[in-house]
């Protein structure tokens, strides 16, 4: 099975994921702005028809949202896989319990300490002995960490999350998409500076961003002159 679950898998939600992502180079309009299209669509033939396509992306995305969420609400803390490698003086792990939220990071510090493990036994820092013990210790102990996590994650894979969340990956991204194609359109009159004003209110509202009456004013005189 897949051992690349969503970051909801880390201990972040996939809502607050998206809008860490909407908030990069500084926010929603900014990301709208800067985002560069593998295979842009062509311009809609007016701000009418742009502002319809985003309206319509942002109603899909509510749909796949939803429906994320209500699997997540299901899932409970199950949507959180955890593992925790013991700790203590004599632990190949760390001094302190480490705790490990998917199978794939746990793979690559098993494979990170397999390493260090060969380097230290060419270089004389242990001996033969101690070396195959612990080989035989991370081989045990990862093997017992990677069976529960990947228990755990399939468990998440099998309740429709997975999917889910790809398809409210995608949705968001078609929202993205359709909100930079009403950013740069320009506005003809001030009934058009107030139809693009909503919509930039609406998609921060449903990416739970705030603005303010300054970087609402800032944003449209920067889109349009008439603004």
């Amino acid at each position: 099975m897949p051992n690349n679950i969503p970051a909801a898998a880390e201990g972040l939600s996939e809502i607050n994921r998206r809008t860490a992502l909407a908030m990069l180079s500084g926010g929603v309009v900014a990301a709208a702005t800067t985002v560069t299209l593998a295979s842009p669509p062509p311009p809609p033939t007016s701000l009418h028809d742009a502002l319809s396509a985003c309206y319509a992306a942002e109603n899909e995305y509510r749909v796949c949202d939803a429906r994320e969420s209500s699997i997540a609400e299901a899932l409970g803390e199950k949507l959180f896989p955890k593992w925790t490698a013991p700790g203590g003086g004599s632990s190949i792990w760390s001094h302190r319990p480490t705790l490990f939220r998917t199978s794939t990071s746990l793979e690559a510090e098993i494979a990170r300490k397999h390493a260090g493990i060969e380097a230290s036994y060419a270089q004389g820092g242990m001996n033969k002995r101690a070396y195959h013990r612990w080989k035989r210790t991370l081989e045990a102990q990862g093997t017992e960490g990677l069976a529960a996590l990947r228990e755990q994650e399939a468990v998440i894979v099998a309740s429709g999350h997975t999917e889910a969340s790809r398809l409210t990956d995608e949705a968001f991204e078609r929202v993205r998409t359709a909100f930079y194609a009403v950013l740069v359109h320009p506005c003809q009159n001030l009934q058009e500076v107030r139809a693009k004003a909503t919509c930039l209110l609406r998609v921060y509202n449903l990416l739970g961003l705030e603005i303010d009456g300054g970087d609402l004013a800032a944003c449209l005189t920067s889109l349009c002159e008439e603004a």
